[in-house]
């Protein structure tokens, strides 16, 4: 894996899981607690846990070529590690769960999980199209 490469997967991670935190932290928040108002330092709590959660992508790097069901059973491990950090965290700072805000809460976590794969998905099959085309044309100029 190139270097490069490597940082701008978790800058575009870290881009992708902070924008997912964001909405889904609004939304929950407006439906199920109207009520409370944050204060400005609930802002760094987004990029805290954006950061943290890219931080276990770490999980599904090799050295090697994986098989789909290799990559599967890590992406779950990658899964289950940001539920219990999330979990953790926010049981340190004194929050408490409900079971049917627990499940709310896990529920959001994997919709972010999936959107968060799902661009990065997105956007290295765009580099790879970019890639094939442009390897395509170099071809086609080398037969001439």
């Amino acid at each position: 894996m190139r270097y490069q490469g490597f940082w701008s997967r978790y800058v575009v991670c870290f881009c992708a899981v902070t924008t997912g935190i964001c909405i889904a932290e609004g939304l929950m928040g407006e439906f199920l607690f109207p009520e409370i108002t944050l204060h400005f330092g609930a802002y760094l709590v987004p990029p805290a846990f954006g950061l943290l959660t890219s931080l276990t992508g770490l999980v599904v790097e090799s050295r090697k070529e994986l098989s789909v069901k290799q990559m599967l059973f890590r992406m779950f491990l990658q899964l289950i590690l940001i539920e219990i950090m999330v979990f953790g965290i926010n049981l340190l700072v004194g929050s408490r769960y409900t079971p049917k805000l627990a499940v709310a809460v896990m529920l959001e976590i994997a919709v972010i999980f999936v959107f968060v794969y799902f661009v990065m998905w997105r956007n290295e099959r765009r580099i790879a199209g970019a890639f094939n085309k442009r390897l395509a044309e170099w071809q086609k100029e080398q037969s001439r």
